[in-house]
């Protein structure tokens, strides 16, 4: 989920900056320090928003830093457990299929796509149900549940497993297909 995360620090600017901009410096070093970066409390940053920086500055003895109390927003992302998505299917294995989650990628494994048999098409690159009325291909946009998520070693190594097995998820070509076999069988009961 993208949410806004408030946050005030003392932000201590390098003397090679001290020709800039205070705000400017102020911001470059805050990007430099969060930007893309993971962090347990606020999740993934993915931008400095809002940059409030006090007029009075902080100087401390024996280093050729200046500080400026600062107020900040942090716009970051986060994955939490049994949280839907929407999201892109960007590869096809033969074992399951990545989707991109926000910036996140996750592993949606074939027994979880649904609680009917999926083949790997090999060819085709994609999946197929048994009798190939439906499918999953890439590019292909997905409703999927977090299943688990360990980020021991921060987003690049992130495992993230996925699961459409719940009402309501998995290709939205299934879903939009049922929402309209369901409203052709109320028309033809009238």
């Amino acid at each position: 989920m993208y949410r806004i995360v408030e946050a005030e620090e003392y932000v201590k600017i390098p003397s090679h900056m001290l020709n800039m901009n205070k705000d400017e410096a102020v911001r470059e070093v805050l990007l430099n320090q969060y930007k893309n970066k993971y962090f347990e409390t606020f999740g993934l940053v993915l931008d400095i928003i809002d940059v409030n920086v006090e007029s009075e500055n902080v100087i401390m003895i024996n280093d050729p830093k200046i500080y400026f109390k600062t107020r900040f927003k942090l716009l970051s992302f986060t994955l939490d457990r049994k949280e839907v998505f929407l999201g892109i299917v960007r590869e096809i294995t033969d074992f399951g299929a990545f989707v991109l989650i926000g910036p996140f990628e996750g592993l949606l494994n074939i027994s979880q796509i649904s609680d009917e048999k999926w083949i790997f098409n090999k060819e085709k690159k994609r999946y197929e149900n048994t009798d190939k009325t439906k499918t999953l291909e890439i590019g292909d946009l997905v409703y999927v549940k977090v299943s688990s998520i360990t980020m021991k070693e921060g987003p690049a190594k992130a495992k993230i497993s996925l699961t459409c097995r719940s009402a309501g998820l998995g290709n939205l070509k299934w879903i939009e297909q049922a929402k309209l076999s369901t409203t052709d069988k109320k028309v033809k009961k009238r």
